[in-house]
């Protein structure tokens, strides 16, 4: 008389995992041999790719797949309604690689309390300030480097300004007298400088 034996939790764990991986491993082709499937969901910040991966590309493959509205589309696939809001960001500046990505549903929006961001928009509000940023988005300054570069009339009028960026959230002090943006904050304000640009 035979019996059949029923599988444990850990072998239906391990048979659940190696489908994903072999799921895992097709998207991988389809989407391009050194590509990783990208992070979804709008309702946080995603974990970057791992050191040496890229994320799957969006990139069309020919002008005649182009879709100017990829990313839009991608957002509507993945959230729906009434939607959100979700940006990204890959990008090679001065400070180094910063990948990010951020995302709130409509309701979590709507719902929130707006005049909590009046200092952290306020302090982009000055000519200098957005400057200022600008500078430090290259790589971290001194104050004495920032009066010396921006020509200003003194240290004082410099440290106002850090000041209420900092007060903001935009930039922070890791040592004293030192100044930078932290990686946090550097796809949100080029998220920002975007969104002012006249399209």
């Amino acid at each position: 008389m035979s019996s059949e034996r029923t599988p444990t939790a850990v072998e239906d764990l391990a048979s659940r995992v190696a489908r994903l991986e072999q799921q895992v491993a097709a998207l991988s082709s389809a989407a391009g041999a050194d590509a990783v499937p990208g992070p979804s969901g709008p309702d946080g910040p995603q974990p970057a790719p791992a050191p040496g991966t890229r994320a799957a590309s969006t990139a069309p493959a020919s002008p005649a797949d182009e879709d100017p509205f990829w990313a839009l589309r991608g957002q509507q696939a993945r959230v729906p309604a009434p939607g959100g809001v979700t940006y990204a960001g890959s990008v090679d500046v001065g400070m180094g690689h910063v990948d990010y990505q951020w995302g709130r549903t409509t309701e979590h929006l709507l719902e929130a309390d707006w005049a909590e961001h009046a200092e952290a928009v306020t302090a982009l509000g000055h000519p200098l300030r957005l400057t200022i940023l600008r500078r430090l988005l290259d790589a971290e300054h001194t104050v004495a480097q920032l009066v010396d570069e921006l020509d200003l009339a003194s240290t004082g009028v410099a440290y106002h300004h850090l000041s209420a960026l900092q007060n903001g959230g935009w930039v922070a002090s890791p040592r004293r007298g030192t100044w930078t943006i932290p990686v946090s904050r550097i796809i949100p304000l080029l998220t920002i400088i975007t969104a002012l640009e006249k399209g």
